[in-house]
């Protein structure tokens, strides 16, 4: 208890260095921390992207060529579905000649794909207004864009679907976020024969986590031979979650690495205050030492006001950081067009652990220096 109070009144008789102490070590944890959040927004992003593009782990495609009908794609579907335990089964189509218009200019640099509403439940597109496409017939056809396209497009801009020689008026029903940074719009599968009288080559897609290309294929190939109507592709994986996650933890590396840089120089900054305030303390110590005091006694001093500052430091950081962090990750996500994540309950223990750590290292040289010097030459000064 004495040497707590000794270490409060040390503290009240140097304010300017307390001061100093507390923001450095206030800036060191919000720069770790922030690096945290940066490591989280970078791979909520990438994950998030790659899940829109390709789909969850684990998502494969087969083509199937020659579907004649609606029915015809949907039993083969349900058939792939059941054999191949998949979780989740769509459809997409994409060809060349049907496209979107405005007036009597085709817009080439707005991709179209024809896909089933299930396409969704695989790559869960986040709406941004309207709806996505669904099973429900309609006189005309109903288009989802995605940001890009609608920026494209622009509002009250009359568009139409379908080829040079069969187009419909469209009806711009929803605008989603697919992770495509080019104009893409998106039409039910069932709207393609108003356009054409046969599918062309339909992707049929696939989700569930003990999926296989090669079994998906396999499953294609059989139910062809067993007299299915259409021709089977070879069976391909396009989820890129696994792929990118080497990469994102290379990043999270790198910024690892920027975030202990930074503690290390909020170290060496402390460290100095702490080997400036004990020669500017050596007096002091020395009359502690005449009476009495152990090399314990004046190192737990120093030590225990680091560890007061250190808390008051921290105490700071996580009110800061608690304001800051939706402002800071928000706006990043807004750019990266995902939500940003929660601020995380851990965070203000990170900034305790960093605080009393980096406090206690950068102190404890000047704590043994404290007790150091000669008697007899500190009574001279």
């Amino acid at each position: 208890m004495k040497i707590l109070r000794v270490a409060f009144q040390g503290l009240r008789g140097a304010p300017v260095r307390s001061t100093l102490v507390i923001l450095t070590l206030t800036l060191g944890m919000l720069g770790f921390v922030a690096v945290i959040s940066a490591t989280a927004v970078m791979r909520q992003a990438v994950t998030q992207k790659a899940i829109l593009t390709g789909g969850d782990e684990v998502t494969a495609q087969v083509a199937a060529s020659g579907v004649r009908s609606i029915d015809v794609l949907q039993r083969t579907m349900s058939q792939l579905h059941d054999r191949a335990d998949a979780h989740k089964v769509a459809a997409t189509l994409e060809d060349a000649d049907v496209g979107i218009w405005a007036g009597n200019a085709r817009l080439d640099n707005v991709a179209l794909t024809f896909a089933t509403p299930s396409l969704r439940e695989i790559r869960p597109f986040p709406l941004i207004a309207g709806q996505w496409i669904s099973g429900q017939d309609s006189l005309a056809p109903r288009l989802v864009l995605n940001e890009a396209a609608y920026a494209r497009l622009g509002t009250g801009v009359a568009v139409s679907a379908g080829t040079r020689e069969t187009r419909l008026d469209a009806v711009v029903i929803g605008i989603i976020r697919d992770g495509d940074d080019q104009p893409h719009a998106y039409l039910n599968l069932t709207d393609f024969l108003r356009f054409k009288p046969t599918f062309g080559a339909v992707m049929i897609v696939l989700n569930g986590p003990t999926l296989v290309p090669e079994d998906i294929a396999g499953v294609a190939r059989m139910l062809a031979e067993l007299g299915a109507p259409f021709t089977p592709g070879d069976a391909i994986r396009t989820d890129q979650v696994d792929g990118l996650a080497s990469e994102v933890a290379t990043t999270a590396q790198v910024l690892l690495v920027l975030g202990t840089l930074a503690l290390a120089t909020t170290i060496v900054g402390i460290l100095n205050i702490g080997l400036a305030t004990a020669r500017a303390r050596s007096r002091e110590f020395a009359l502690r030492r005449t009476m009495g005091a152990s090399r314990a006694n004046i190192a737990s001093i120093v030590m225990l006001e680091s560890q007061i500052l250190a808390l008051i430091a921290a105490a700071v950081a996580t009110a800061a950081s608690v304001v800051l962090f939706p402002l800071v990750v928000g706006s990043f996500g807004d750019q990266l067009g995902i939500e940003a994540p929660l601020y995380e309950p851990w965070y203000p223990l990170v900034s305790l652990i960093v605080a009393t750590v980096t406090a206690g290292l950068s102190t404890l040289v000047p704590a043994f220096l404290s007790y150091g010097r000669d008697l007899s030459e500190v009574m001279r000064t």
